[in-house]
């Protein structure tokens, strides 16, 4: 009899995956670079490789081979079309895993921070995403196609706000914004005139990125700049519509509460609470006499993972054991 299972959340910065026995304990961990093709310079051909290379290193920490495994549930970045979801399951088949459940990452915290695995994802992180799982079992992803859904969430795009916000002070006569004096200050420079060589030199040789100036954006929203304000308000329309088109079209009763996973570094980690806040508001806004309640996720995605796998297997495990189980073993 198989007696291991495994979670991966695949992302576009980092990746996790673990490996449990039957008994709930935990028996190996991987981590890895980002798993989603979108970011690699091989695309889908480098990420065959990756991804078999980080699956079979983890298993073998504990003498196991794919063929081994009794149930997988990846979690992956990228996977958010019918074509890429088969070229990767394509991929997954040749690493030789049989029963398995391949989705994207969004998925991931409906399992690991909404009760009984019901509910909605909100990931704002690199990318931007939303997933929900219904009463029924009925999976939707909102987003995470970039332009295509319009995506306003994320490290890059809150980066770019930011430059648009500050171009649009020093040259367009647009609205005057703190934004600017902290960027001018981040590129050593305090004359309009040199701005333009500044930020162009510095991006290309990667002194400065859009993930080490957005935080910018909720230092300036804190100060109630005008326009930090408004590029989060325009995030939170984005997530709000989304949450609510999942919430009225889903198996979601409207006596019942909604419960909403708010993933993602810039969800969970970013002190400056204006854009939940906002986010929140809104979705009371839109859905009048609906109970709403948002959770920050407390645990890593990779244990939504491995709660779903346990289930397919019949492991019976535990999201708060399994979630503990991973924080000892440094997740």
């Amino acid at each position: 009899m198989k007696k291991l299972i495994f979670g991966i959340d695949g992302g576009g910065t980092k990746s996790h995956m673990a490996v449990f026995d039957q008994l709930g304990q935990c028996v190996a961990i991987g981590k890895h670079g980002p798993l989603n093709h979108e970011s690699m310079a091989g695309a889908f051909a480098q990420l065959e490789p990756e991804l078999s290379g980080f699956i079979k290193s983890t298993l073998a920490k504990v003498n196991a081979k794919p063929e081994d495994v009794s149930y997988a549930v990846m979690g992956i970045a990228g996977v958010d079309t019918i074509k890429q979801h088969a070229i990767i399951s394509a991929m997954v088949d040749r690493i030789g895993l049989q029963d398995y459940l391949l989705c994207n990452d969004a998925f991931l915290g409906i399992p690991a921070g909404c009760p009984g695995g019901v509910g909605i994802c909100a990931i704002n992180g690199t990318g931007s995403t939303m997933a929900a799982i219904d009463h029924s079992g009925r999976t939707v992803q909102i987003g995470g196609i970039g332009a295509f859904s319009n995506d306003c969430g994320g490290s890059s795009w809150f980066g770019e706000r930011l430059l648009a916000a500050v171009y649009g002070d020093l040259f367009k006569c647009e609205t005057n914004t703190v934004m600017t004096g902290m960027l001018m200050e981040c590129l050593g420079v305090t004359d309009a005139d040199d701005y333009v060589e500044a930020i162009t030199k510095q991006f290309e040789d990667g002194t400065i990125s859009y993930a080490s100036i957005n935080r910018m954006v909720f230092e300036a929203a804190a100060e109630d700049d005008e326009m930090a304000i408004r590029i989060l308000d325009e995030s939170a329309a984005h997530y709000a519509g989304g949450i609510t088109y999942l919430a009225t079209n889903m198996d979601f009763p409207a006596e019942e509460t909604l419960h909403v996973t708010l993933a993602g570094s810039v969800f969970v980690k970013e002190k400056v609470r204006v854009l939940p806040n906002l986010l929140a508001a809104k979705v009371h806004d839109r859905l009048p006499g609906r109970k709403a309640i948002f959770h920050p996720l407390a645990t890593v995605p990779v244990a939504g993972a491995v709660y779903l796998a346990s289930i397919k297997a019949g492991f019976d495990l535990d999201i708060a054991a399994i979630s503990k189980a991973l924080a000892e073993n440094g997740l």
